[in-house]
């Protein structure tokens, strides 16, 4: 277990290369961001922006074959980038659990809800066959899953989306694991069951100062769960504060339009203002401020230079507007 406020994942300019038929382009762009224990820390951005392969990245799961990392990923001392396949292996499941946005995809077709999560047990925790079964069955239960009993002996295919869902979420929570992962947690699950998953994991959080990454578009949940959010547009973090801060003061354009194109309950029939356009594809923007195409502020120096990440304060903001504010880094 860590220490309250012990930092558990350093990420330093961080990038991601990945290679397709078109050439090879970056996907991240030099990230840095901390976390630490007991903190959650919201990604958010639109599809495209970055945020999966980030997650990926950190976790070692993008084939060298695919992608370059450049940078480091520092967790708990140790530089994941450097250490073999075999002690990332150790660390995944044990000390980091994701949760992946797809479980139709992730969860084996072939083997039962309880062998599957028997194996991170297996793997990771010094337990006798009854006791694994024991502790796989309590893992169901917790996450709201109704007859936990027999589910343990059925098959992925038996089960609907949002079951298998929070069976993904039991498995990323067995070991209780000092850094949690969530891309999309509450994806497919009614909204009793995501205040349930949402509860357990603040619950996880509490009692073993669990740090958790969440990788999310919704901003309902940002606003629930985070401490820290960090808004990232095409690879980049654009900006980054607490989570009042980013929601009563917003500062980047790109900010400003997603908390606009959200509903809100205290002004009545209001229209929803949309960001125009879409996330540029990979390779689509080169120099400048990739936001500039969709920017309502956009000048000449915006399309000309990158701009630079200005901090004021704990705020942080990568925007042409503010570089009269504070010092420029």
């Amino acid at each position: 277990m860590m220490k309250e406020k012990e930092t558990v994942l350093d990420i330093d300019r961080l990038s991601m290369i990945l290679k397709t038929g078109r050439g090879a382009f970056t996907a991240v762009n030099q990230v840095s961001f901390q976390i630490k224990a007991g903190e959650t820390v919201a990604l958010v951005g639109e599809s495209g922006s970055g945020k999966s392969v980030t997650s990926l990245s950190i976790m070692g799961l993008i084939s060298k074959k695919i992608g370059t990392l450049e940078g480091s990923i520092r967790f708990k001392g140790s530089v994941l980038n450097q250490l073999a396949e075999r002690e990332m292996r150790q660390i995944r499941g044990r000390d980091i659990s994701m949760i992946f946005q797809e479980p139709m995809t992730s969860l084996n077709p072939v083997h039962s809800i309880g062998r599957q999560i028997d194996e991170v047990f297996r793997l990771h925790a010094d337990y006798s066959k009854q006791e694994r079964r024991a502790k796989t069955i309590e893992m169901l239960r917790k996450v709201g899953i109704p007859r936990p009993e027999a589910i343990v002996n059925e098959y992925p295919h038996q089960l609907s989306g949002g079951m298998k869902q929070r069976v993904m979420i039991a498995m990323a929570m067995a070991c209780e694991p000092d850094l949690l992962i969530a891309d999309e947690p509450t994806t497919a699950l009614d909204v009793t069951i995501q205040a349930q998953i949402l509860d357990l994991m603040n619950e996880l959080k509490q009692t073993a100062h669990t740090a958790i990454l969440l990788i999310t578009h919704d901003l309902g949940v940002v606003a629930e769960m985070a401490d820290r959010v960090m808004v990232m547009y095409y690879g980049e973090i654009v900006e980054e504060a607490d989570v009042q801060t980013i929601f009563a003061n917003p500062k980047h354009p790109y900010t400003v339009g997603l908390l606009q194109s959200i509903p809100s309950l205290e002004t009545e029939h209001s229209r929803l203002t949309p960001i125009e356009g879409n996330v540029p594809v990979l390779g689509e923007i080169s120099g400048g401020c990739p936001f500039r195409s969709r920017c309502k502020h956009v000048t000449e120096q915006c399309v000309q230079e990158k701009p630079p990440v200005i901090r004021m304060g704990k705020h942080a903001v990568r925007c042409w507007m503010y570089v009269d504010k504070e010092v420029a880094i």
